[in-house]
């Protein structure tokens, strides 16, 4: 690949090779030999900017989580050498609770975790990166309520002075410019966003049954799965339902064909809006919420067979008791 180290073989291999060595590897300097100095990692907890905060990051996660390895479930990717690429990893994290950090008191624990990242890549570097952890399913597995969880980070962020990042710089989670890695005009990834578009945004339940098959799953937010319409009707409902009115936008889509392996798709979302209804999210505060998503997709003739949604509810909660405090 034009402008990458020549071990590396494709895109895939890169995202693999580099994730393997700075997380199982324990080469944390390598941060910032594959991430820009000015690099920005959005995720639902709000934006981090430059590689000083990717590199504390990963050292507070591996304090909390010291045995914790990265199993790559997929890559699905855009782009090229000359353009750059797009890759949408997910990962599933085995784990054990031992150390103190964002969670509370180390349980000890055992636990796994999806997590997916979005990487903007080119000439061996990433420069931006998004970042979704199912972080809801982290607490409920160590034994609390992200609910309670999100209420103590609101309220001691509320005592630091700290402004909900969502009320000041919300367009940190969108693309920065439309990239040439985007893939939106494809006919599937156009089918999709308008599919879920008519769901999101205008309530039609119905579209789900064309959508996707009878046996569908979709792994959701909590480490939750939804089988089949019903679970996964219920299951955006209770979305739908918290937030009435709130709009759904596609900042990046990804489409992926290859020989041998059903067709995947991937879909980076927002949906913003305000806490106004009874839902899933209990009784409402009439506060603003901004959800970034990023889902993917497998589809078998043109049927959507699985789902994977990431979004981070712990992330969620905390907006709304940020509102409720």
């Amino acid at each position: 690949m034009k402008g990458f180290d020549p071990e590396f073989t494709d895109l895939v291999h890169y995202i693999h090779l580099i994730t393997a060595r700075i997380w199982e590897g324990r080469q944390i300097g390598l941060i910032r030999r594959h991430y820009a100095p000015d690099c920005v990692m959005h995720t639902p907890m709000g934006p981090a900017r430059g590689v000083g905060r990717v590199v504390s990051g990963t050292l507070e996660t591996l304090h909390a989580f010291p045995d914790r390895r990265l199993l790559a479930e997929d890559v699905i990717w855009s782009g090229n050498a000359t353009d750059g690429f797009l890759s949408s990893h997910r990962i599933v994290s085995t784990q054990h609770h031992r150390g103190e950090g964002l969670f509370g008191p180390p349980t000890g624990r055992r636990l796994h975790v999806r997590t997916v990242a979005d990487c903007a890549v080119r000439s061996n570097v990433i420069d931006e990166e998004w970042l979704v952890r199912d972080q809801a399913a982290i607490v409920r597995q160590i034994g609390g309520d992200p609910r309670e969880v999100a209420a103590r980070l609101a309220a001691d962020d509320a005592a630091a002075g700290i402004t909900p990042w969502h009320l000041t710089e919300a367009a940190e989670a969108a693309a920065s410019g439309r990239r040439p890695t985007d893939q939106r005009e494809h006919p599937l990834a156009a089918m999709l966003i308008a599919t879920l578009g008519r769901v999101w945004n205008d309530g039609d339940l119905a579209a789900l049954r064309s959508l996707y098959g009878e046996a569908a799953t979709l792994h959701g937010p909590g480490g939750i799965d939804h089988v089949g319409h019903d679970e996964i009707d219920a299951f955006l409902v209770g979305y739908l339902a918290s937030f009435p009115g709130a709009v759904f936008a596609v900042d990046h889509a990804a489409v992926l064909e290859e020989p041998g392996h059903p067709v995947r798709a991937a879909l980076r979302w927002r949906l913003s809006g305000t806490h106004s209804g009874r839902g899933a999210f209990g009784a409402p505060t009439g506060g603003p919420v901004l959800v970034l998503g990023i889902t993917h997709l497998e589809l078998r003739g043109g049927r959507v067979v699985r789902d994977h949604t990431l979004i981070d509810e712990l992330a969620l909660w905390k907006m709304i008791a940020a509102k409720r405090g």
